[in-house]
């Protein structure tokens, strides 16, 4: 791995990878252990969000707690937003048969949906470097015939979308839409069609990543195949960022998200700024470890 080479390369196309962590044999196997996890009762009884979304599973499934201090992932984080990171969310990312394609988005703050105010407020700024990445970890394969990422090199240096606009929340939406979100409804510019600019089909084989910016236009294709894909993202700020800043509930996907037992989890080196709840165990007592800062 060569931090200056990850750096140069994310500056110029808003992402880095695809990557290898584990051969697909090891991915597998893993994965058929969380989706145990995932169905055990106790584990669900633990979850800090009582909806459907599944959001924040790392902080109760043991696997995914490991997962996002996987070295291999946040030495590559660090290198792109500094040595003291925290993971703010994690989310799953299922395609199944028939399902259609996500649609072209574009965020930073994750102001999504009815209200403007984003979920996340940098308290420094550094020329060249995001207030926030994802590292989206292929747990089964993810090919262009079922539900590959799609990104817009370099789109992250110029804003397509106004992500403050508000939104309406369509369950019924499909093609075009970011989960009931249509995110052509906030284009800047009306005129702009991102299928006509260079995209970039993003085929992984179980066990593999990558790792952008938001900022970074992405979607997915729509899986026509008989094969599910699952994809796992986890997100990450530096510990300047504010995350849910004077927040005690969000409303996101049709559904009520409360707070109160949601923690930061340090994945990196330190947090001076103290601006975050930090989550130090999971929901079973197990420790975090962070990654240890880089010079």
């Amino acid at each position: 791995m060569d931090p200056n080479t990850d750096a140069a390369t994310f500056a110029e196309q808003g992402y880095i990878g695809p990557f290898t962590l584990w051969e697909p044999e090891e991915m597998n196997a893993w994965w058929k252990t969380q989706r145990r996890a995932l169905l055990d009762p106790a584990n669900n009884a633990r979850k800090v969000f009582d909806n459907p979304v599944n959001y924040d599973r790392h902080l109760d499934i043991p696997g995914l707690s490991k997962l996002i201090t996987e070295p291999e992932i946040v030495r590559r984080m660090q290198s792109l937003i500094g040595p003291d990171i925290l993971c703010w969310r994690t989310e799953f990312f299922p395609k199944n048969p028939g399902d259609s394609g996500t649609g072209w988005h574009q965020v930073e703050t994750y102001a999504i949906g009815e209200t403007s105010t984003g979920m996340l407020e940098a308290t420094e700024h550094s020329p060249g470097i995001p207030m926030e990445l994802t590292c989206w970890v292929a747990f089964t394969d993810a090919m262009v015939d079922n539900a590959c990422m799609r990104v817009i090199p370099g789109s992250h240096r110029k804003w397509q979308y106004d992500e403050h606009a508000p939104m309406k929340w369509n369950n019924a939406a499909k093609d075009n839409s970011f989960f009931g979100y249509n995110y052509d409804d906030i284009k800047i510019d009306k005129d702009w069609n991102p299928d006509q600019q260079n995209v970039r089909n993003l085929e992984m084989r179980a066990g593999q990543f990558f790792i952008f910016t938001a900022r970074c236009i992405h979607g997915s294709t729509p899986n026509v195949s008989r094969r599910q894909r699952m994809g796992f993202a986890i997100r990450v700020v530096p510990t300047h960022v504010r995350i849910y800043g004077g927040m005690n509930e969000f409303q996101e996907f049709g559904h009520r998200f409360d707070l109160d037992r949601h923690g930061s989890v340090l994945v990196a080196g330190r947090d001076a700024y103290g601006l975050n709840r930090i989550a130090d165990t999971n929901a079973w007592g197990e420790p975090f470890t962070p990654v240890e800062s880089v010079v």
